[in-house]
């Protein structure tokens, strides 16, 4: 499995295909000669018995005058049905009237007429008729038929079977070596491409888009996550360099504006001006920085779902390799070695005899083998969906910022929740959702994401440094008395103490370790340029927190 599991992704989409398609051929082989043996058996009793009434039906005027000749002749015509090895006709006492045996005496005879029917035993097939005369039974005709016609069938289908399942082997491999490279090949040069990057830090470097799929809007999205990178560092290291650049001309100018009051104080003004354009251009890339964030989420649930799909594809393996064909191709060489005597191999050796319902066995093991495989493909099938739906959750809000939109509060909460969603799992922190109904709404749904994401975001954090045994986190959404809409979002983490409730929203101030004060103070400011407020409630450390996100509410049909 560790073997498997350093594979390249090429060799794996081989190896699955081939591994797939194989046991569905075997099972399906199985299926078909299983079902071609009974029929075979079916039709031989049918056919018997047929010949065993038409035999009884021609004797009764010899068994009514006691001739023992005519009933003699009468089995000879036994000969042209090379099957039939034995046939008796007894009188109405139960004594032997009539015999044929085509071994010449090597065969022994019932005695008595057994009971009226038929029955499988020791390789062959014995049927037992009584023969009716006027309503009277005047005697049973029995015949003892061999199976060895049933036994070649059988041997011949498993040859086919495995001369089909060799070539269907080879064709397997040859095909799914090359249509696997259609997925494998984009994913290897994303992954080189990232290694690459990685490396070297130039997030200058794109990826070519080779399709349009699912794979081709990864493409696009990393290009675009590249991009917004990119246009982040550049932002803040102009905004550093200008912002240096100011201060140091402001710093010379009010050194020498000390001449009169006048002139100082409208440096100043420009100063502050100035810094305040500034100040803005930085809320602005951290806004920017925001939606990076989003999707290096988005890319990190992309990468736990494949974990998911690993393992898939892992027990997939494990259950084929694990599978009972091999015992097939054994059963297959033993009747070789005893191609010869087969009938007396099957009759009468204890390992010949164990074959029937050995295969019955493994006909009903390879069954449940093919029901795993099957659910553990659609398991991947599900993982794979899951993959598109997170990817176009990310997309459809790729948008422009400061566009109000109509907006469905519910889904908007439930796709932040989306995309913290691996987060979430992986630190378990179990989620309750009470929404209030509230119409569409127009707003600025970028900014509303933004908020809610680092929110989610946060309330996790806080869960996951916490003592608490069940962790938990809230969303709630209400209607303000005030003509707003609120939506609360509760955890039971570490909590906040109480003079840092208004201080969190300041720029530059964290309690994070790997913080940079930016989150919540550009949550906040967005929380304003949508015409509404962030606040946020706590009873102290290890009390949890609430924070409280409220705006205007305009109904989406009163927008003009």
């Amino acid at each position: 499995m560790r073997r498997y599991k350093d594979l390249a992704i090429n060799n794996k989409l081989t190896v699955l295909v081939v591994l797939a398609g194989s046991v569905s051929l075997v099972l399906s082989c199985i299926a078909f000669v299983t079902n071609d043996v009974r029929m075979i058996r079916l039709s031989m009793i049918d056919q018997i018995s047929t010949l065993a009434e038409v035999l009884g039906s021609n004797s009764t005027a010899a068994l009514s005058f006691r001739d023992a000749e005519t009933a003699t002749e009468l089995l000879l015509s036994l000969e042209k049905q090379p099957n039939v090895d034995l046939a008796v006709i007894y009188d109405a006492a139960g004594n032997v009237f009539a015999t044929y045996d085509r071994s010449q005496g090597r065969q022994l005879f019932p005695p008595e007429p057994p009971r009226a029917g038929y029955e499988f035993a020791g390789g062959y097939l014995d049927v037992s008729r009584r023969i009716e005369h006027d309503g009277q039974v005047i005697g049973t005709i029995y015949l003892h038929t061999s199976m060895r016609e049933l036994y070649d069938q059988i041997f011949w289908y498993v040859n086919i079977v495995a001369a089909v399942m060799i070539g269907s082997l080879l064709a397997s491999i040859v095909l799914s070596s090359r249509v696997q490279r259609a997925i494998s090949q984009p994913i290897l040069e994303l992954a080189n491409a990232a290694n690459r990057i990685s490396i070297e830090s130039d997030y200058g470097l794109r990826v070519e888009k080779i399709a349009d799929d699912e794979l081709g809007i990864l493409y696009d999205q990393f290009n675009v996550m590249l991009e917004q990178i990119q246009q982040r560092d550049a932002a803040i290291q102009r905004a550093n360099d200008e912002l240096e650049a100011k201060v140091e001309s402001r710093t010379s100018q009010l050194q020498k504006a000390n001449d009169t009051l006048q002139r100082e104080v409208a440096e100043r003004r420009r100063a502050e001006t100035e810094l305040a354009e500034a100040q803005h251009e930085l809320m602005a890339s951290a806004r920017r920085a925001g939606m990076a964030e989003i999707a290096t989420g988005v890319l990190h649930n992309v990468g736990n779902v494949l974990n998911s799909i690993n393992v898939s594809a892992r027990l997939a393996s494990d259950r084929m390799r694990q599978s009972k064909v091999g015992d097939l191709t054994r059963v297959v060489k033993l009747l070789d070695e005893h191609a010869a005597d087969l009938a007396t191999f099957i009759g009468h050796d204890p390992k010949g005899k164990r074959i029937p319902a050995f295969l019955d066995l493994l006909s009903t093991h390879l069954a449940d083998e093919r029901a795993d495989i099957l659910k553990e493909l659609e398991l991947l099938n599900a993982k794979i969906d899951h993959i598109k739906a997170i990817i176009s959750t990310q997309q459809s809000y790729a948008g422009v910022s400061g566009v109000t939109e109509t907006v469905d509060i519910a889904t908007l909460i439930d796709d932040a929740m989306s995309l913290n969603s691996a987060s979430l799992d992986r630190h378990h922190v179990a989620v309750s959702r009470d929404y209030a109904h509230i119409p569409p709404v127009k707003i600025d749904k970028q900014k509303a994401l933004q908020i809610l994401v680092n929110l989610i975001k946060n309330a996790k954090d806080a869960c996951a440094a916490s003592s608490q045994n069940r962790r938990h986190l809230e969303i709630r959404t209400r209607l303000g008395e005030a003509g707003t809409v609120q939506i609360h979002v509760v955890d039971n983490g570490v909590g906040i103490p109480r003079d840092h409730l208004t201080r969190i929203f300041s720029h530059g101030f964290t309690t994070k370790k790997t913080g940079h004060g930016f989150g919540l103070h550009s949550c906040a400011n967005a929380a304003q340029e949508l015409g509404g407020s962030l606040v946020a409630f706590s009873d102290g450390p290890g009390t949890g927190a609430t924070f409280v996100l409220e705006f205007p509410y305009e109904p989406a049909e009163a927008i003009v």
